[in-house]
């Protein structure tokens, strides 16, 4: 089976300018929603918490976000086929960007189930054809670099999206404008850089649904990656902030948390790709799971101290979430040409499938046991990935 769907690495000793501009394009596109998202995931879930006091009902939410991703992904290779990827992602931030006052204007639990999935389907779409342009344009020496760039604008955006929710705190209507606004502002890469390189269309026949499923069989290791990461990013940011109040901390603290959390997040990316592109990459998923099983042990044994709290979730964070950059340089070193397609629409629906099963059993544990009960589910994700990756490296 994987004969026929891994093709062999192609070595590109430089890029042109119209390459240059497709990979700034697609980054700063992207850095624009993870700006925007670091605004809102302390909007969401702080107003949730005061709606409801659920953790659990966060924890839904989260993973309805995660069935959007789930079911949206497998058709971006066909919208793909059908559309031009420009005029399709210009589109899905059109969309994504009003569903922002939505929630402003419907200021109830249900409605926000309804808004957050149009909105998570919207910005999955802009996701996936952003990674599949980069991964197509990206030369083989320096994949691990450009992908470290990539994650290190999508962290450094929510971090200082996460800053901007310090400053501008979570009531009236001047954070969802600002919100909105931000991700607005996403199309305007596609302006400045007219003349980017454009991104190849998926073939009608890797199109097809089958073709991801079997890339997503063929490379485990590659998706625990994206499970791992999905489900540790999707909790930490909305959960993070819950956790530090239950602790006994103020929510302009727990802001400030996952500020320090998100900075550690941005300043790890580039690093970790470029020792990707420098060491086996099968070693270092297997040194970046080992962190993701401890890291939260060691939180949670450290209690309401804030600032070491703070330090740890900025280090947790920082190599956690290289899973995603460190996962993203094998697929683009292992699945060429039209079935990159396939392959990243498989790695995006494996992170679905991990912010998907996480967050609310993390939010009911949370609940059961108030507040470690959070940490004790992030630290069995991270045991899970650290099994799987470890039976793969010794193959």
């Amino acid at each position: 089976m994987t004969d026929t769907i891994i093709a062999t690495p192609i070595t590109t000793p430089g890029m042109t300018k119209p390459q240059k501009q497709g990979i700034i394009t697609a980054i700063a596109c992207t850095g624009f929603i993870a700006l925007a998202w670091g605004l809102s995931s302390p909007l969401i879930s702080q107003h949730l918490e005061r709606m409801t006091a659920s953790g659990m009902t966060l924890g839904w939410l989260i993973s309805l976000a995660a069935v959007a991703t789930i079911l949206s992904t497998p058709f971006v290779p066909k919208l793909m086929s059908w559309f031009a990827p420009r005029t399709v992602i210009i589109a899905c931030l059109l969309i994504g960007a009003a569903t922002i006052p939505a929630l402003k204007i419907f200021m109830a639990p249900e409605a926000w189930f309804l808004i957050k999935f149009i909105g998570s389907c919207a910005f999955t779409v802009v996701f996936v054809i952003a990674e599949i342009w980069i991964n197509q344009l990206a030369p083989e020496h320096l994949r691990g670099r450009i992908m470290g760039m990539y994650g290190a604008a999508l962290a450094g955006g929510m971090g200082i999206g996460s800053g901007l929710a310090v400053l501008t705190g979570i009531d009236g209507w001047w954070p969802f404008i600002i919100c909105a606004a931000i991700n607005l502002g996403a199309v305007l890469p596609f302006v400045i850089w007219r003349n980017a390189e454009k991104i190849i269309p998926t073939s009608k026949k890797d199109a097809r649904f089958g073709v991801m499923f079997k890339i997503m069989l063929a490379a485990p290791t590659i998706m625990m990656c994206a499970v791992v990461f999905g489900a540790i990013e999707q909790s930490m940011i909305y959960f993070l902030p819950v956790y530090d109040t239950r602790l006994g901390h103020t929510e302009h603290m727990a802001r400030i948390l996952l500020l320090i959390a998100a900075v550690g997040n941005a300043l790890f990316q580039f690093p970790m790709g470029a020792l990707a592109d420098k060491m086996n990459r099968k070693l270092l998923t297997a040194i970046l799971m080992s962190v993701a099983f401890i890291g939260p042990l060691t939180m949670g044994f450290v209690g309401s101290n804030f600032w070491a709290l703070a330090i740890l979730a900025f280090f947790y964070m920082g190599l956690t979430t290289a899973l995603y950059t460190v996962g993203l340089v094998q697929l683009g070193e292992r699945f060429k040409g039209h079935q990159l397609s396939a392959a990243n629409a498989g790695f995006i629906v494996a992170y679905g499938i991990g912010s998907l099963i996480v967050p609310p059993l993390a939010g009911k544990l949370m609940d059961v046991y108030n507040p470690q009960g959070f940490m004790w589910t992030m630290a069995a994700l991270g045991a899970v990935g650290l099994v799987v990756v470890s039976m793969r490296f010794r193959r």
